[in-house]
């Protein structure tokens, strides 16, 4: 499996390097300011689901490590806001902007926006809303001193991250064989079931806006 795409491909990732101010504007105005909250959610099943099958991929490629010391798990912090954990710690938290799943996995022909897209983040929904192959759309926290390990997720999605908040020094992400570091204001896209992983190892957390594409949707993805 090939590593990183070629971002020129894709238009939706042209449109976020321009508009890269008004992401990361609209970002300080929410710094996940967030209030916890575990009650019903109606996005949180099929998010739980859908990481729950990519650690069980995950599991049969990884069979190097020790699963049965090793706790690897979604959580829900809050209202569309979920993280995983690592052993007891966060290692990855994001809030979802908007979505076509639905709790019985099918897809709605638009995208669904949340309260906290809404709220904080009506021009990045506009700018990106207008992409028939957008499926879903979120801010990622990477915190600061933890690594994310090798995985893989679903063929049929192309993750595009852009860097808002990237902090220097030794932090990085790999992609099959390859492996670079995120740029504010710059895209990466790769094929989700390629292995990929990540590093933070300074004292900022790195934020990512982070958009799914329908691969069979997107020209010259295959």
């Amino acid at each position: 499996m090939k590593g990183f795409l070629d971002t020129s491909k894709f238009d939706v990732c042209s449109l976020l390097e321009e508009n890269y101010n008004i992401i990361l504007d609209e970002y300080k105005k929410f710094k996940f300011n967030i209030v916890e909250d575990n009650s019903s959610d109606e996005n949180w099943m099929w998010w739980k689901l859908a990481y729950e099958h990519s650690l069980d991929i995950t599991k049969n490629f990884r069979q190097d490590l020790d699963w049965d010391i090793i706790s690897f798990a979604p959580y829900k912090r809050s209202h569309s806001c979920y993280g995983l954990i690592l052993n007891e710690q966060s290692i990855w938290e994001g809030v979802l902007l908007s979505t076509k799943a639905t709790h019985n996995f099918n897809f709605l022909p638009e995208l669904k926006t949340t309260e906290i897209c809404n709220q904080y983040f009506s021009k990045t929904s506009d700018l990106v809303k207008q992409f028939d192959e957008v499926t879903s759309v979120m801010i990622a926290r990477f915190p600061s001193n933890r690594e994310i390990p090798k995985h893989k997720g679903y063929k049929e999605i192309i993750r595009v991250h852009m860097g808002l908040v990237v902090p220097e020094g030794d932090i990085g992400f790999g992609v099959s064989d390859q492996t670079t570091k995120w740029q504010n204001g710059k895209c990466l896209a790769f094929v989700d079931s390629s292995t990929h992983y990540a590093w933070n190892n300074t004292e900022q957390d790195r934020i990512n806006l982070i958009i799914d594409l329908d691969r069979r949707k997107v020209i010259g993805s295959k």
